[in-house]
Protein backbone atom coordinates (compact mmCIF):
# COMPACT_ATOMS: atom_id res chain seq x y z
CA UNK A 1 0.00 0.00 0.00
CA UNK A 2 1.17 3.57 -1.07
CA UNK A 3 2.25 5.46 2.09
CA UNK A 4 0.20 8.70 2.25
CA UNK A 5 -1.64 10.60 4.46
CA UNK A 6 -5.48 11.99 3.82
CA UNK A 7 -6.33 15.55 5.07
CA UNK A 8 -9.72 16.91 5.02
CA UNK A 9 -11.54 19.92 5.69
CA UNK A 10 -13.98 21.18 8.21
CA UNK A 11 -17.01 19.37 9.16
CA UNK A 12 -20.50 19.61 10.09
CA UNK A 13 -19.07 21.58 13.12
CA UNK A 14 -16.60 23.36 11.79
CA UNK A 15 -15.14 25.69 8.99
CA UNK A 16 -12.74 24.69 5.96
CA UNK A 17 -10.28 26.67 7.68
CA UNK A 18 -9.52 23.74 10.13
CA UNK A 19 -7.41 21.07 8.27
CA UNK A 20 -7.45 17.95 10.00
CA UNK A 21 -6.45 14.48 10.08
CA UNK A 22 -7.71 11.53 11.94
CA UNK A 23 -6.50 7.69 12.81
CA UNK A 24 -9.01 4.16 13.79
CA UNK A 25 -10.37 5.42 17.09
CA UNK A 26 -10.22 3.20 20.22
CA UNK A 27 -7.41 1.61 17.95
CA UNK A 28 -4.82 4.22 18.41
CA UNK A 29 -5.98 5.82 21.75
CA UNK A 30 -3.87 3.66 24.62
CA UNK A 31 -4.91 5.88 27.02
CA UNK A 32 -8.95 6.03 26.67
CA UNK A 33 -10.95 5.00 29.35
CA UNK A 34 -14.65 6.73 30.04
CA UNK A 35 -15.25 7.25 25.79
CA UNK A 36 -13.70 3.91 24.57
CA UNK A 37 -15.06 2.26 21.69
CA UNK A 38 -14.14 0.81 18.53
CA UNK A 39 -15.50 0.10 14.96
CA UNK A 40 -14.31 -3.28 13.24
CA UNK A 41 -12.40 -2.60 10.32
CA UNK A 42 -13.68 -4.39 7.95
CA UNK A 43 -17.70 -4.29 9.32
CA UNK A 44 -17.63 -1.11 11.46
CA UNK A 45 -19.47 -3.43 14.31
CA UNK A 46 -18.57 -1.53 17.62
CA UNK A 47 -17.28 -2.79 20.47
CA UNK A 48 -17.38 -1.03 23.63
CA UNK A 49 -14.83 -0.89 26.38
CA UNK A 50 -15.06 -2.12 29.75
CA UNK A 51 -15.16 1.09 31.72
CA UNK A 52 -17.11 3.11 28.80
CA UNK A 53 -19.04 5.99 30.01
CA UNK A 54 -20.41 7.29 26.80
CA UNK A 55 -19.56 6.93 23.11
CA UNK A 56 -16.91 8.34 20.98
CA UNK A 57 -18.00 10.22 18.30
CA UNK A 58 -15.71 9.48 16.35
CA UNK A 59 -15.84 5.98 16.47
CA UNK A 60 -19.82 6.23 15.63
CA UNK A 61 -18.79 7.92 12.75
CA UNK A 62 -16.41 5.14 11.55
CA UNK A 63 -19.20 2.41 12.38
CA UNK A 64 -21.45 4.76 9.60
CA UNK A 65 -19.10 5.55 6.55
CA UNK A 66 -16.90 2.70 5.27
CA UNK A 67 -15.58 5.21 3.41
CA UNK A 68 -14.12 7.29 6.58
CA UNK A 69 -13.19 3.95 8.13
CA UNK A 70 -10.74 2.76 5.13
CA UNK A 71 -8.97 6.40 5.09
CA UNK A 72 -8.44 6.58 8.98
CA UNK A 73 -7.01 2.94 8.61
CA UNK A 74 -4.90 3.93 5.68
CA UNK A 75 -3.75 6.80 7.80
CA UNK A 76 -2.31 4.92 10.57
CA UNK A 77 -0.95 2.11 8.13
CA UNK A 78 0.66 4.19 6.71
CA UNK A 79 2.35 5.66 9.64
CA UNK A 80 2.61 2.91 12.55
CA UNK A 81 6.18 1.36 11.59
CA UNK A 82 8.26 5.01 11.06
CA UNK A 83 10.43 6.68 12.74
CA UNK A 84 10.37 10.03 13.90
CA UNK A 85 11.70 11.55 11.17
CA UNK A 86 10.28 9.31 8.48
CA UNK A 87 6.67 10.01 10.25
CA UNK A 88 7.17 13.59 10.08
CA UNK A 89 8.28 13.72 6.79
CA UNK A 90 5.09 11.83 5.68
CA UNK A 91 2.95 14.76 7.58
CA UNK A 92 4.82 17.83 6.39
CA UNK A 93 4.62 16.47 2.68
CA UNK A 94 1.35 15.24 2.43
CA UNK A 95 0.04 18.38 4.52
CA UNK A 96 2.26 20.97 2.23
CA UNK A 97 -0.63 21.37 -0.50
CA UNK A 98 -3.61 22.15 1.34
CA UNK A 99 -1.96 24.19 3.59
CA UNK A 100 -0.44 26.79 0.90
CA UNK A 101 -3.36 26.65 -0.74
CA UNK A 102 -5.39 27.47 1.83
CA UNK A 103 -3.14 30.29 2.77
CA UNK A 104 -3.14 31.30 -0.76
CA UNK A 105 -6.69 31.51 -1.25
CA UNK A 106 -7.60 33.07 1.73
CA UNK A 107 -5.34 35.52 2.68
CA UNK A 108 -4.86 33.64 6.08
CA UNK A 109 -3.36 30.13 7.53
CA UNK A 110 -5.60 27.39 8.50
CA UNK A 111 -5.74 26.42 11.82
CA UNK A 112 -4.15 22.73 11.66
CA UNK A 113 -6.38 20.28 14.21
CA UNK A 114 -4.35 17.05 15.15
CA UNK A 115 -7.37 13.98 15.16
CA UNK A 116 -10.84 14.02 14.89
CA UNK A 117 -10.43 10.24 15.50
CA UNK A 118 -7.70 8.74 17.13
CA UNK A 119 -5.05 10.25 19.57
CA UNK A 120 -1.29 9.63 19.70
CA UNK A 121 -0.59 6.52 19.43
CA UNK A 122 3.12 6.18 20.49
CA UNK A 123 6.26 8.61 21.58
CA UNK A 124 7.55 8.95 18.20
CA UNK A 125 4.33 9.66 16.26
CA UNK A 126 3.65 12.55 19.34
CA UNK A 127 7.45 14.01 18.68
CA UNK A 128 6.61 13.92 14.82
CA UNK A 129 3.73 15.98 15.45
CA UNK A 130 5.80 18.70 17.40
CA UNK A 131 8.44 18.70 14.76
CA UNK A 132 5.52 19.46 12.32
CA UNK A 133 3.88 22.42 14.26
CA UNK A 134 7.44 23.98 14.63
CA UNK A 135 7.99 23.24 10.84
CA UNK A 136 4.47 25.28 10.47
CA UNK A 137 4.99 28.95 12.47
CA UNK A 138 2.90 30.94 13.18
CA UNK A 139 0.42 28.57 11.76
CA UNK A 140 -1.74 27.58 14.75
CA UNK A 141 -2.11 23.88 15.53
CA UNK A 142 -4.50 22.20 17.85
CA UNK A 143 -5.16 18.43 19.72
CA UNK A 144 -7.66 17.08 22.18
CA UNK A 145 -5.64 14.40 23.64
CA UNK A 146 -5.63 11.42 27.15
CA UNK A 147 -1.73 11.36 26.32
CA UNK A 148 -1.01 13.36 29.39
CA UNK A 149 2.02 11.28 30.02
CA UNK A 150 3.12 12.57 26.80
CA UNK A 151 2.09 16.31 27.39
CA UNK A 152 3.91 16.24 30.77
CA UNK A 153 7.27 14.13 29.73
CA UNK A 154 7.37 16.51 26.72
CA UNK A 155 6.25 19.76 27.95
CA UNK A 156 9.17 21.75 27.24
CA UNK A 157 9.33 20.39 23.60
CA UNK A 158 6.01 21.60 23.10
CA UNK A 159 6.11 24.51 20.19
CA UNK A 160 3.98 27.53 21.14
CA UNK A 161 1.84 27.47 18.27
CA UNK A 162 0.56 23.77 19.45
CA UNK A 163 -2.49 24.12 21.19
CA UNK A 164 -2.76 20.81 23.56
CA UNK A 165 -6.25 19.85 25.58
CA UNK A 166 -6.58 17.04 27.48
CA UNK A 167 -9.82 15.24 27.28
CA UNK A 168 -11.06 13.71 30.72
CA UNK A 169 -12.09 10.32 31.00
CA UNK A 170 -8.56 8.93 30.44
CA UNK A 171 -6.37 6.43 32.21
CA UNK A 172 -4.39 9.17 33.70
CA UNK A 173 -6.57 11.70 34.12
CA UNK A 174 -4.41 12.35 37.66
CA UNK A 175 -1.78 14.02 35.50
CA UNK A 176 -4.74 16.70 34.76
CA UNK A 177 -4.84 17.29 38.55
CA UNK A 178 -1.31 17.53 39.46
CA UNK A 179 0.12 19.75 36.63
CA UNK A 180 -2.87 21.44 36.36
CA UNK A 181 -3.33 20.87 32.43
CA UNK A 182 -5.82 22.40 30.44
CA UNK A 183 -8.60 20.35 29.67
CA UNK A 184 -12.12 19.57 28.01
CA UNK A 185 -14.56 17.67 29.93
CA UNK A 186 -17.83 16.28 28.18
CA UNK A 187 -21.01 17.29 30.24
CA UNK A 188 -24.32 15.70 29.92
CA UNK A 189 -26.13 19.02 30.67
CA UNK A 190 -25.41 22.58 30.30
CA UNK A 191 -25.79 22.77 34.35
CA UNK A 192 -23.34 20.06 34.68
CA UNK A 193 -20.73 22.59 33.22
CA UNK A 194 -21.94 25.62 35.48
CA UNK A 195 -21.89 23.46 38.35
CA UNK A 196 -18.15 22.44 37.82
CA UNK A 197 -17.74 27.07 36.55
CA UNK A 198 -16.66 25.51 33.02
CA UNK A 199 -17.35 27.09 29.96
CA UNK A 200 -19.41 25.02 26.95
CA UNK A 201 -17.36 24.78 23.78
CA UNK A 202 -19.33 24.80 20.44
CA UNK A 203 -16.77 25.67 17.73
CA UNK A 204 -13.01 24.64 19.13
CA UNK A 205 -12.68 28.12 19.73
CA UNK A 206 -12.08 27.46 23.45
CA UNK A 207 -9.16 24.61 22.49
CA UNK A 208 -7.06 26.26 19.30
CA UNK A 209 -6.77 29.03 21.51
CA UNK A 210 -5.02 29.36 24.96
CA UNK A 211 -7.38 29.85 27.77
CA UNK A 212 -9.09 28.14 30.74
CA UNK A 213 -10.36 24.76 31.11
CA UNK A 214 -13.90 24.12 29.25
CA UNK A 215 -16.71 21.67 28.96
CA UNK A 216 -18.30 20.06 25.81
CA UNK A 217 -21.79 19.00 25.41
CA UNK A 218 -22.69 14.76 24.89
CA UNK A 219 -23.01 14.41 21.47
CA UNK A 220 -22.99 11.51 18.79
CA UNK A 221 -25.00 8.01 18.63
CA UNK A 222 -25.30 6.70 22.57
CA UNK A 223 -25.51 3.14 23.79
CA UNK A 224 -29.44 2.77 24.50
CA UNK A 225 -30.44 2.73 27.70
CA UNK A 226 -27.17 4.35 28.48
CA UNK A 227 -27.15 7.37 30.79
CA UNK A 228 -25.65 9.14 28.05
CA UNK A 229 -28.08 8.39 25.67
CA UNK A 230 -30.87 9.74 27.88
CA UNK A 231 -29.13 12.91 28.55
CA UNK A 232 -29.20 13.58 24.97
CA UNK A 233 -32.61 12.45 24.36
CA UNK A 234 -33.75 15.28 27.51
CA UNK A 235 -31.71 17.76 25.86
CA UNK A 236 -33.53 17.27 22.71
CA UNK A 237 -36.53 17.55 24.22
CA UNK A 238 -35.64 20.48 26.51
CA UNK A 239 -33.93 22.45 24.19
CA UNK A 240 -33.99 21.16 20.70
CA UNK A 241 -30.63 20.32 20.76
CA UNK A 242 -29.64 17.70 18.38
CA UNK A 243 -25.95 17.57 18.67
CA UNK A 244 -23.15 19.21 15.86
CA UNK A 245 -25.03 19.11 12.24
CA UNK A 246 -26.24 21.90 10.43
CA UNK A 247 -29.61 22.59 12.44
CA UNK A 248 -27.64 23.36 15.01
CA UNK A 249 -28.46 26.96 16.41
CA UNK A 250 -24.78 27.42 16.81
CA UNK A 251 -23.37 26.86 13.40
CA UNK A 252 -23.44 30.25 11.73
CA UNK A 253 -21.74 31.67 14.65
CA UNK A 254 -19.01 29.15 15.06
CA UNK A 255 -18.31 29.58 11.37
CA UNK A 256 -18.58 33.38 12.16
CA UNK A 257 -15.52 33.11 15.37
CA UNK A 258 -13.37 31.01 13.53
CA UNK A 259 -12.91 32.60 10.54
CA UNK A 260 -12.51 36.09 12.33
CA UNK A 261 -9.49 34.35 14.69
CA UNK A 262 -6.52 36.38 15.05
CA UNK A 263 -3.26 34.76 13.39
CA UNK A 264 -1.52 36.42 16.09
CA UNK A 265 -1.75 34.72 19.82
CA UNK A 266 -0.96 36.07 22.78
CA UNK A 267 2.35 34.38 24.60
CA UNK A 268 0.96 31.39 26.58
CA UNK A 269 2.67 30.21 29.71
CA UNK A 270 3.12 26.50 30.75
CA UNK A 271 1.75 25.65 34.18
CA UNK A 272 4.21 22.38 34.51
Amino acid sequence: MAKTIKWSQGNVKLPDRVIHMSLPSGYTCPMALKCLCKANANTGKITDGPHQEYRCYAAMQEARHKGLREQRWNNYIALKKLSIDDMYLLLQTSLHNIHEKYTANHGQRPLVRAHIGGDFFNENYFNAWLKLAKHYEPTQFYAYTKRTDLWVDKCKSIPDNFELNASRGGKRDDLIDTYNLKCAEVVLSKQEAINKNLELDHDDSHAYQPGPSFAQLIHGCQKAGSKASKALSKLKKDEGYTGYNSNTKTMSQRNRNILLYSKHLKPKTRTI
